[in-house]
């Protein structure tokens, strides 16, 4: 080692305390310890335990309500944020603003506003629904979850999609909820959450204080009667959904099994189960387990999102006629795709497939316009079906008797309901009353279709459903 490099290594290290505040710079920022530090034109840096934060702050001498004269701290940023030459010059201007009575908070924060490049509710919008909608669990939220505003907003212009988030105002929020408050309230109710959510990230992310303090689409009493009261209750505005008289269902079957089409089997088979037609359509084939002595349906929870308490999925037993229309579609996709290339049981359109193989399940709107314009049927609707099932089981009753046949919990059971009854009694239906439901679904399916071993249908004298063009 040289004489001069055993002299600077024997030379005591740099005591930042002996520089001037004025003559520190950011490289002697990390050599002070905790405490606060002045480094000039009134600029104190802040350093906390063992240097996990570093802040930098200005103590101006300020005019409170009282009129009494007392120093307050502002915060400047901290140094990786701000630099050192920034933050003395922000300091001395905040004492120019404290000196001449003006509000140094406010002062900041049109400064703040001033700086930052604030983007359209539109381009917010996008980015926000990006980022939560990868927080989702289900694929279909994912998919989802941002079509309120795409729908009502970006596909209908009102002005607010190309407002900047600091430009709007109630007025805004109410020209976009009103034309559906009353029409379809649900969506209504969703979308002025969401539009709240984005000018609230908004606000924080671009630090826009007058939406911090209040944000337009907050569910207020003003918002309230601005929009004419609450909305509508469910099933005030569009009433119960068209179903078919549950004593016209055989006849339909009869029907339906007689048109040799993939929307007539759909419709024959989900009316045998009672499910929404959500769950139905995504059927696959590696959910059900026809061979077993009680074949099922086993619908996940990640995608099925019936029992909230336990998080387990939705088994639905398969009466016989069900089993039959399944294999007969499994029989009729094998013979298109060959055994094994489908993953859904009711696959998409021909214009969904690659490569031979169904790239998607079919849709609700498929089966719904078949009902409705191919079986002439315009007074039915899909989900109607399960009113019809959950009538023709409140019609049921034990033999000789006025006493219900079925317990009306594993009813809702079987329409996939919230388990009834509190937390205590839902913790013991763990099993959602499966025996019970076999036997309910079984002589659902009897009715409906009846077998062999019961009384066969006549259907010599029975009106077949026109068709249309």
């Amino acid at each position: 080692m040289s004489q001069a490099s055993a002299q600077a290594a024997l030379k005591p290290a740099k005591n930042p305390k002996a520089i001037p505040p004025e003559r520190r710079t950011e490289a002697d920022i990390p050599l002070f310890g905790p405490g606060d530090h002045h480094f000039g034109n009134g600029l104190y840096l802040r350093v906390e335990h063992r240097g996990s934060s570093r802040k930098w702050f200005t103590k101006p001498t300020c005019i409170d309500a009282s009129g009494e004269k007392k120093r307050r701290p502002f915060t400047i940023g901290n140094p990786d944020q701000v630099r050192l030459e920034a933050a003395r010059e922000l300091a001395i201007q905040i004492h120019k603003w404290a000196d001449g009575g003006l509000d140094v908070r406010r002062e900041l924060d049109k400064l703040n506003e001033a700086q930052v490049v604030v983007p359209t509710f539109g381009q917010h919008a996008e980015a926000f629904i990006a980022r939560h909608s990868a927080t989702l669990k289900s694929e279909a939220q994912r998919a989802n979850w941002g079509n309120p505003i795409y729908n009502h907003i970006r596909a209908k212009g009102p002005a607010i999609w190309s407002l900047r988030v600091d430009e709007i105002y109630v007025n805004d929020v109410i020209e976009v909820l009103e034309p559906i408050w009353k029409t379809i309230p649900v969506m209504a109710a969703s979308l002025r959450a969401q539009i709240e959510m984005i000018i609230g990230d908004a606000a924080n992310r671009y630090s826009i204080t007058r939406l911090q303090n209040f944000n337009p689409a907050k569910w207020t009493k003003s918002l309230q009667h601005s929009l004419g009261g609450r909305p509508p209750k469910s099933g005030e505005t569009r009433g119960a959904q068209l179903s078919v008289a549950y004593k016209d269902i055989p006849a339909l079957m009869i029907e339906l099994r007689n048109r040799q089409c993939q929307s007539a089997r759909a419709i024959y088979a989900i009316t045998l189960t009672a499910l929404r037609w959500q769950e139905f359509i995504k059927m696959r084939m590696d959910e059900l387990d026809l061979d077993a002595e009680q074949p099922t349906w086993t619908i996940p929870f990640s995608r099925f999102k019936y029992d909230t308490m336990h998080k387990q999925p939705f088994v639905l037993p398969l009466s016989p006629q069900l089993v039959e229309i399944i294999r007969e579609q499994i029989a009729e996709l094998e013979a298109i795709y060959g055994p094994g290339n489908f993953d859904y049981i009711w696959p998409g359109s021909v214009q969904g497939r690659r490569g031979g193989r169904p790239a998607d399940h079919m849709s609700s709107g498929t089966m719904l316009g078949y009902l409705q314009r191919s079986m002439n049927r315009p007074d039915a609707t899909i989900h109607g079906f399960r009113a019809s099932f959950e009538t023709w089981s409140d019609d049921q009753f034990i033999d000789g008797t006025k006493s219900p046949k079925y317990h009306p919990h594993a009813v809702e059971f079987c329409l996939a309901h919230v388990a009834p009854g509190g937390k205590t009694k839902r913790a013991y239906r763990r099993g959602m009353m499966f025996d019970a439901r076999i036997g309910i679904m079984n002589d659902w399916a009897d009715f409906c279709v009846p077998r062999a071993s019961a009384v066969a249908i006549d259907d010599s004298n029975i009106v077949k459903f026109r068709p249309t063009a």
